[in-house]
């Protein structure tokens, strides 16, 4: 080859690559960062500012309409925002960037897309492929609100009331029950009531934080022990995705408010992780109210733990249908090779039925019991809590959000009283009743509530559901000596409240946050034979 074709050959390839660059910033700036600044995300928002702050500094700087001593305050100023401002942005591009390589691979199972060739090697004129599904991350993640609380999670408290799952059994629905109980005792008419000489207290609920700007998802679920946060799952920090301290001394103390808040993460009863996580971060706030001289009868009690349940045969085939509509929106993102070297060659499934062969595998029942053994070592290993060397707890890669994948859990999502029995003995062994004069613990039953989907929609069926949970949680605030500490004036305003969003009008109005829809490719649609299959399968082990 001569050197003039050497010479055009590099040209064009730096000419094709300059052009990819060039529309790619493009694509990130109108099509991710402007967009994403207009729909809320503070990351974007001080991108903007950044780019317009630069210019008018450099106005004010060669601006002579300012006396000296007000241009070198102004310019002071001026250098210390941009300062502040470019490294927030440093922080937040680094992290997002982090978070947006982990979601495809651990999240949408997926590879991240790369530069496309034409038939002689050559880097296409286009933007780059991964362009696309950054994007949308970009509008979706609140990864300097993610830093911001980890950097406080000291300084917050843990969730009242954890709604376990199952997904697809109606948990957004139950979530929005318990903000709704909160939102009646708000209303004139039961402020103003009395039962027996006891003023009926206003409630404040405190929804969690969500890493994902998404309208399913937002203000309902932490996704915190599923491993959303670059796999980060130590029961330390999970206090991150909740309220401060001091906002529930306020309610509490200054206010005289019922203060509770919850988290209702619909993948925490099947994941074999998440009983001994969420187990441990109670127990470490047991111990550190210990080690402050608290006595054992103020010691808090456990959340509220509360699983939701539905025809296991139902919620197969309706978690099929979310999690293929799921794949859909990422191959819509541009999202097209599968992650196989993480899930396995047999990941996704083609039908219902192989789904169902596939949880029951080898592969997938060896890193289920892996990934909850690797949780006891976790838990076990406990270390000191020391400002200037700590060391996350995370699960790896394969361990995220279930092992093997979203689809692996068809037919293992459906066994509820095996991920039940799994919560009562683990919680059982933390938090049993203490034995007089002994360090031992006798083991109490009936940590986790069942709310089957079909009495989230009667009224007198909710009511029965809504009282033993908020009972718990009353449990925990009478504990904390709140101002208004006794259990029965605390239950009181509970089931005033209670009463008045289990009216039929109520029920008239209300409707499911996130019902289900229909498959985006119809040619995924359970056959009879899979439902025969399904069913069969869930008989012959006795699910509730």
């Amino acid at each position: 080859m001569s050197t003039m074709a050497t010479i055009k050959i590099r040209f064009h390839t730096a000419s094709s690559l300059l052009r990819c660059l060039l529309l790619s910033i493009r694509e990130l700036i109108f099509s991710g960062i402007i967009p994403s600044a207009r729909s809320g995300r503070t990351l974007s928002r001080l991108t903007l500012l950044l780019s317009i702050h630069v210019p008018v500094h450099m106005l004010i700087l060669n601006s002579n309409q300012f006396n000296i001593n007000n241009k070198s305050t102004l310019q002071q100023l001026s250098i210390h925002f941009i300062a502040i401002n470019t490294l927030l942005n440093l922080c937040g591009y680094i992290f997002l960037i982090l978070l947006y390589r982990h979601s495809i691979q651990t999240i949408f199972n997926r590879k991240i897309p790369t530069l496309q060739r034409d038939k002689n090697g050559c880097i296409l004129p286009e933007p780059h492929p991964a362009i696309k599904s950054f994007n949308t991350h970009l509008s979706m993640l609140r990864p300097l609100e993610i830093l911001f609380r980890f950097a406080t999670a000291p300084l917050r408290v843990l969730p009242d009331v954890i709604v376990l799952g199952e997904t697809r059994c109606g948990t957004t629905n139950l979530c929005g029950h318990l903000v709704s109980v909160a939102e009646a005792s708000s209303s004139s008419s039961s402020r103003s009531r009395q039962i027996n000489g006891t003023r009926i207290s206003r409630i404040k609920c405190y929804t969690p934080f969500c890493p994902w700007a998404f309208p399913e998802l937002d203000h309902k679920e932490s996704f915190y022990f599923v491993g959303h946060y670059l796999g980060i799952v130590d029961p330390y920090f999970y206090r991150m995705a909740f309220p401060l301290k001091i906002t529930r001394w306020w309610e509490e103390r200054v206010l005289g408010n019922i203060f509770f808040c919850f988290d209702g993460c619909a993948q925490y009863l099947t994941s074999p992780s998440a009983p001994y996580l969420i187990a441990s971060a109670y127990q470490n706030e047991n111990s550190s109210s210990s080690s402050s001289g608290i006595g054992e009868e103020c010691i808090p009690p456990p959340p509220s733990l509360v699983a939701c349940v539905r025809n296991p045969v139902d919620q197969a085939v309706s978690w099929w249908k979310y999690e293929n509509n799921a794949c859909s929106w990422g191959e819509s993102m541009g999202l097209t090779e599968w992650n196989t070297s993480l899930r396995s060659n047999d990941y996704p499934p083609k039908s219902i039925g192989d789904a169902l062969k596939f949880s029951q595998s080898q592969f997938i029942r060896k890193a289920y019991a892996d990934a909850e053994h690797l949780a006891k070592t976790l838990i076990t290993h406990q270390t000191s809590y020391n400002p200037f060397y700590y060391r996350m707890k995370r699960l790896p890669n394969w361990a995220i959000t279930w092992p093997g994948g979203q689809l692996s859990t068809i037919g293992r999502s459906g066994k509820y009283s095996g991920s039940i029995d799994r919560y009562n003995n683990v919680f059982s062994t933390m938090f049993g009743e203490k034995v007089e004069d002994s360090l031992e613990r006798k083991p109490r039953e009936g940590f986790v509530h069942i709310v089957p989907i079909e009495n989230q929609s009667r009224g007198l069926l909710l009511k029965g559901a809504l009282h033993p949970i908020f009972a718990d949680c009353m449990a925990r605030s009478a504990h904390r000596g709140s101002k208004q500490s006794d259990y029965a004036d605390l239950m009181a305003s509970i089931d005033c409240a209670i009463d008045n969003v289990c009216t039929e009008d109520n029920f008239n109005t209300s409707s499911r946050r996130n019902s289900g829809r229909s498959l985006a490719n119809m040619d995924l649609e359970p056959s009879s034979s899979d439902l025969d299959e399904l069913a069969k399968y869930f008989e012959s082990n006795k699910t509730r």
